[in-house]
Parts: C-alpha cells; sequence; structure tokens
C-alpha cells in the first residue's frame, strides 16, 4: 500500500510542475493546485472527486484546455456522455484557436497517460477542431487578399469595349427610266410622262416610203 501511496505523490509532484509553468507566466497558484488535485484524483479512480476539483479550477476562469480535457474524462467514467463530448469540444476549440498560454505539445503531454477508447474519443474532438480553425484561416486569408487587391484590376474588370453602331450604305443614284417609273408610281411631278423619243432622222430618203409589196 505504501509503494502506492508513494506513486500517486510523484504523480501529484508532476502535475503540479506541470500546471507550475503556466502558474508562472501569472495563472494564480490555487488554480494549478486545483488543476493537479483533479488530475491527480482522475488517475487514483476517484472520478467523482476529480470531476469536484477540475469543475472549481473552470469557474475560476483561465484558458488551458487541460481541465476540461480531464473533466471530460471523469465524466466519462461516470456515465456523463453529454457531459464529458461538451468538455471535449470546448477544450478541443480552445487548443485548435490558441487562446490560451499553454501548447499543443505540453497538452500532449499532460494526456500521455490517457489511453484506450477514451483516448481515441478525446482524439476525434482534437482533430476536428484542428481541421476547423484551418478552414476558417484559409478563409480568413482569401478574404484579406481580396481587401488588398488594386482598384485597377475592378476597373479593368468593369470596362467594356465601346458600341460601334453599323453605318447604312449609301443607296447608288437610280436611271433615268427608273426614277421616271417612280414619280409615276409615287405621283411626283412628271409622273405618267410618256419617254422622250428620238427624233428620226429626216436626211434618211426612205423614211417616208412605204414598204416594198411582195
Amino acid at each position: 500500500m505504501r509503494p502506492i501511496m508513494i506513486l500517486l505523490s510523484c504523480g501529484y509532484v508532476l502535475v503540479g510542475s506541470a500546471m507550475g509553468a503556466t502558474g508562472a507566466a501569472g495563472e494564480p497558484g490555487p488554480l494549478a493546485s486545483g488543476y493537479g488535485s483533479g488530475v491527480h484524483a482522475y488517475f487514483a479512480g476517484d472520478f467523482q472527486g476529480s470531476h469536484d476539483a477540475l469543475t472549481s479550477v473552470i469557474e475560476a476562469g483561465g484558458g488551458d484546455p487541460r481541465p476540461y480535457y480531464f473533466r471530460g474524462l471523469s465524466a466519462l467514467k461516470l456515465g456523463r456522455l453529454d457531459e464529458a463530448e461538451a468538455d471535449f469540444q470546448r477544450a478541443a476549440n480552445l487548443e485548435a484557436e490558441g487562446r490560451g498560454s499553454v501548447s499543443s505539445r505540453a497538452i500532449g503531454r499532460a494526456l500521455e497517460r490517457v489511453q484506450g477508447s477514451d483516448r481515441l474519443k478525446l482524439e476525434q474532438y482534437r482533430g476536428r477542431a484542428r481541421v476547423a480553425a484551418l478552414q476558417r484561416d484559409r478563409t480568413g486569408t482569401r478574404r484579406r487578399y481580396s481587401d488588398i487587391e488594386p482598384p485597377e484590376a475592378d476597373v479593368l474588370r468593369r470596362r467594356r469595349p465601346e458600341r460601334i453602331e453599323p453605318r447604312e450604305p449609301v443607296a447608288a443614284p437610280r436611271p433615268v427610266a427608273e426614277a421616271e417609273e417612280v414619280e409615276a408610281v409615287e405621283g411626283r411631278p412628271g409622273a405618267g410622262r410618256a419617254p422622250r423619243r428620238e427624233p428620226e432622222d429626216a436626211t434618211n430618203p426612205f423614211a417616208d416610203e412605204p414598204a416594198a409589196e411582195k
């Protein structure tokens, strides 16, 4: 029994040291102590005690995803599936968005002892949160590039070539005879006049002679 207590005490010291680094960055000491107590109770099998201790840490504030992860693991052991999934989702979002002062590597080290189906379930939330954060970053990058696009490009896209109207063909002048026929049809001056005939040649000796009888 004594070796087990020594082992648990060593685990408690290691967890407290991990949180102590965060506490040195500005996190109050009681939060680190409460997180260490919650993790220690979880690995000791006291899942309700772990849940209560980690709840106190979460309610005190802070953006560390680890208390959410371990409280979700405790809730999973207690059969509170909905609570566990909500904590996993919250912790994964905090980790993916980088709101806290704890790196993903430090979170991975804290979760090293968690194995089996519980760890697989937790990792599903971590993976989905990373993908969603990556997609948001790409969307934000595209929007920033579109905002700084030169205004000349938009002007060139909107500029269209001027439309050139086709010119009507010029009608060719009509012949005199055709012009007179058009005047006759349309009722203009000169309409109905007989076409002018050229006078017969008076010097033609055969002009007045009747045709010879056969």
